[in-house]
């Protein structure tokens, strides 16, 4: 059976009134299994830190893409003593009958960590007279960084929690960035998004930019424009960002920095719904050459979800001279023979054709391959990535991601991690925390929790898991017997991945009731450093809002 998100029910709401609680629901399940052992706890968290994640949103069936970025303060004993937020979300403004955007709310909360650094807690702010309240579930890979979900009945969503480091003043971001933006334009329905790069000068003048856009699959007339603006550092800071796009001329952010390298943005302006990272670029502009890994989401030209993630060759000059492709488009799994392409750099711009990988083209029931064009621009480290030929044969679709220079092949054995999964099924949208440890046989086993479009699940079992790497370092892991309740979308889980370094991999989920992308992190539960901060930028799959998904059951 076919659903369409926008006719999909949750059988138990929290009354919205004075106070709107987005706390998780639950279900009648056996005792969950208890957790492994670890060296985390509340004291795991201390400081200030930069706190971001994005999904949809169905506040009083009200659907709606979201994003919460902000800085909250960790007292290491289990309080947020403070913190200030800023929340896009149309569908909570309609439920509160107010506006879209909310800009610097005064907020706090609680955590409790379990040994093996999995989190949960919550983020009160008041809007317009109303209390509400943003349950999240988290794993830590260190005291300075971990990945988050949004844990409530009333909307999902991912993203990332990092120590912000001190002393971040204005002549720290003189320098060249590249940013990625993902969200909806001012229908509140379209899906957009933007890359591009800018050179600030010590006063935060952009000296030199350029922006791409791709709005509800069209680039047209919005590729490669002159970007002109500045960007303020502050707690937070603010930037506007303008280009002669029509309806999208001077975009308006807060800032909040991680550290000098690494900007979170968010739009609050409502001329459109944007969120995401800008990553220091100094030095990195050119196109790399070696083994890239890459992730890609987005819409297909049916308007269904799609996810991707891959290998590619890149001789650092012209050409791309090989690489291979996972992909699940709308449960359709699949694995491309050869990818070949060509690219051409102006700047900090790099115009990417890939030849022969499925990017969400779907005709006769069959995906399809074909000759795709993204907008590609460079960063210490990767790229950012956004198609900008409006889909195959000129039919409308829209996907980004990023690209990762790969320094690995291969993963620690007896070690810790923590994992993120973003997606969606025939329930809606699905995020998944969790942690796992691996052995010398390559087994895995492990907790998860998971918010399945309001239906959370708390430390349940992995079940007994193995994986097995490629030299090229393509992996495949597999937990064919998870835990489940009443409430569950899947009974299993299976991964296609790629090792980006010794410490990170980045995968797209192959079931055929579920697709998702996500990453998996070394825990190193003693260290601070700086350098353990991931700079990923993970684009989440789309949800159709109004088109039947056609996940396989």
């Amino acid at each position: 059976m076919f659903k369409t998100l926008a006719a999909f029910t949750i059988a138990m709401f929290c009354a919205l009134a004075a106070c709107i609680t987005l706390a998780g629901c639950g279900a009648g399940v056996s005792q969950p299994t208890p957790p492994p052992g670890g060296s985390f706890s509340n004291s795991s968290l201390n400081g200030t830190y930069v706190i971001s994640f994005s999904g949809y949103d169905d506040t009083n069936r009200n659907e709606s893409f979201f994003a919460v970025l902000g800085t909250v303060t960790a007292n290491g004993s289990g309080s947020f003593t403070g913190g200030t937020i800023d929340v896009d979300d149309p569908a909570l403004g309609a439920a509160l009958s107010t506006g879209y955007v909310f800009n610097r709310l005064t907020t706090s909360g609680s955590y409790s960590i379990s040994a093996d650094g999995r989190g949960s807690g919550s983020l009160s702010a008041t809007i317009n007279g109303s209390q509400v309240q943003f349950g999240i579930d988290f794993v830590l890979m260190s005291g300075t960084h971990g990945l988050i979900s949004r844990f409530d009945q009333n909307g999902s969503g991912s993203g990332s929690i990092d120590l912000q480091a001190s002393n971040i003043d204005q002549t720290s971001l003189q320098g060249s960035y590249a940013f990625g933006l993902n969200g909806v334009d001012s229908t509140i329905d379209n899906p957009l998004s933007s890359v591009g790069a800018f050179t600030l000068d010590s006063n935060g003048n952009v000296t030199s930019g350029v922006q791409d856009f791709n709005d509800d699959g069209n680039s047209r007339g919005l590729r490669a424009l002159t970007m002109r603006g500045r960007v303020n550092a502050g707690s937070p800071g603010m930037a506007q960002l303008t280009t002669n796009a029509a309806g999208f001329g001077a975009l308006h952010f807060d800032l909040f920095a991680i550290d000098a390298t690494h900007l979170k943005l968010i739009e609050t302006d409502s001329v459109a719904f944007l969120a995401g990272d800008a990553l220091v670029s100094t030095g990195h502009t050119t196109f790399p050459s070696g083994p890239l890994v890459f992730d890609l989401a987005g819409e297909d030209t049916l308007a269904g979800s799609f996810a991707a993630a891959g290998q590619l060759t890149s001789d650092g000059s012209s050409q791309i001279t090989g690489g291979l492709e996972d992909i699940n488009d709308d449960g359709y799994v699949s694995q491309t023979p050869s990818i070949h392409g060509v690219f051409t750099s102006d700047g900090p711009r790099t115009t990417l054709t890939l030849n022969g990988i499925y990017n969400g083209y779907f005709v006769n029931n069959s995906l399809g391959t074909g000759n795709y064009t993204f907008a590609a621009y460079p960063y210490n480290g990767g790229i950012m990535l956004m198609e900008t030929d409006n889909g195959a044969s000129n039919t409308p679709g829209i996907s980004g991601g990023n690209m990762y220079i790969q320094t690995a092949t291969s993963i620690p054995q007896t070690q810790g991690y923590g994992l993120n999964l973003s997606g969606v099924n025939g329930n809606g949208g699905v995020d998944l925390i969790s942690e796992f440890s691996t052995n010398t046989a390559n087994n895995m086993a492990g907790l998860y929790d998971v918010n399945n479009f309001g239906w959370t699940m708390t430390g349940f079992s992995l079940g007994n898991g193995s994986y097995s790497i490629d030299s090229n370092g393509r992996g495949t892991a597999s937990f064919p017997d998870l835990q489940t309740s009443s409430n569950s979308m899947i009974g299993a889980l299976n991964l296609a991945f790629y090792v980006v370094d010794d410490s990170t991999a980045i995968f797209v989920e192959t079931d055929g009731n579920q697709l998702a992308t996500g990453a998996f992190e070394n825990q190193t539960a003693t260290a601070t450093s700086a350098a353990l901060k991931s700079h990923f930028a993970l684009v989440r799959p789309r949800e159709s809002l109004h088109t039947a998904l056609r996940l396989r059951r």
